[in-house]
C-alpha cells in the first residue's frame, strides 16, 4: 500500500473512531420535571403543593390557582423547590413558568448525579406581570450530567403569592447512556478502521 493510501486509510479510521466517541449521539433534550426532591414549604399537601410544579404546564390563566406550587408564606421569606428529571443531561438552560406574583426567581442551581449543587444562574427575573410567563435563562453547558434543578424564590417581589406551574430543563443527552447500538454495517466499518490503524503501526 502506498504512503498516500496509508494516510487516507488512517484518516478514515480516525474519523470512524471519532464517530463512536462521547459526542457521537449527543442530541438536544427538553424535559419537564418529573419528581420533587425537596422544598422549603408548600401551601398544602395537595392544592398549591410542590407536586403541582411537575409535568407540563396546566395553569393557563394568571392568578392564584391551585394547580401551581405556592410556598406557605405569602411574603417575607426566601423559598426554594428542587425537582428531578427523568434523563440526565449536560444542562444549558431552564424555563420556569410563573403564573402569579411574577418576577421572583433569583437563583438556579443544577444538581449533578452525585447530588451536588452548582449555581448556574443568578440575576434579575424579568418576567412580565399579570400573564402566565415562561421565564427562560441559559448558561454555558455543564461539564457534568444534571438530573435536577433547585429554583430559589423571593416572596417579597409582590404583594401576592408567588406561584410556579412547571419547570423545564434544557440540555444535551449523554450518548454513552442512550443504549443505542450501532448498526452491523457501522460496526463493520469500525472494525475495519481499527484494523487499518493497526496495519499502519505494524508497517512502520
Amino acid at each position: 500500500m502506498s504512503f498516500k493510501s496509508q494516510t487516507a486509510a488512517s484518516a478514515v479510521a480516525l474519523a470512524l473512531l471519532m464517530s463512536f466517541g462521547p459526542g457521537a449521539s449527543a442530541a438536544p433534550v427538553m424535559q419537564y420535571a418529573s419528581t420533587v426532591i425537596e422544598y422549603s414549604s408548600q401551601f398544602t399537601p395537595n392544592s398549591w403543593s410542590a407536586a403541582q410544579a411537575l409535568g407540563a404546564p396546566n395553569t393557563f390563566a394568571y392568578g392564584d390557582y391551585q394547580t401551581a406550587w405556592a410556598p406557605s408564606p405569602q411574603n417575607g421569606t426566601a423559598e426554594f423547590i428542587t425537582v428531578g428529571f427523568g434523563t440526565s443531561v449536560y444542562a444549558n438552560g431552564a424555563t420556569i413558568r410563573e403564573t402569579f406574583g411574577n418576577g421572583f426567581v433569583f437563583q438556579i442551581d443544577a444538581r449533578d448525579t452525585n447530588g451536588v449543587l452548582h449555581t448556574v444562574w443568578t440575576g434579575t427575573d424579568t418576567s412580565v406581570q399579570n400573564v402566565p410567563y415562561d421565564f427562560a435563562v441559559t448558561w454555558n453547558e455543564t461539564a457534568y450530567l444534571v438530573n435536577g434543578l433547585k429554583v430559589y424564590v423571593d416572596t417579597n417581589t409582590s404583594g401576592s403569592w408567588e406561584e410556579i406551574d412547571s419547570i423545564l430543563l434544557s440540555g444535551v443527552s449523554d450518548p454513552t447512556a442512550t443504549g443505542t447500538v450501532p448498526e452491523p454495517a457501522s460496526l463493520g466499518l469500525f472494525a475495519l478502521g481499527l484494523g487499518l490503524l493497526g496495519w499502519r503501526r505494524r508497517a512502520r
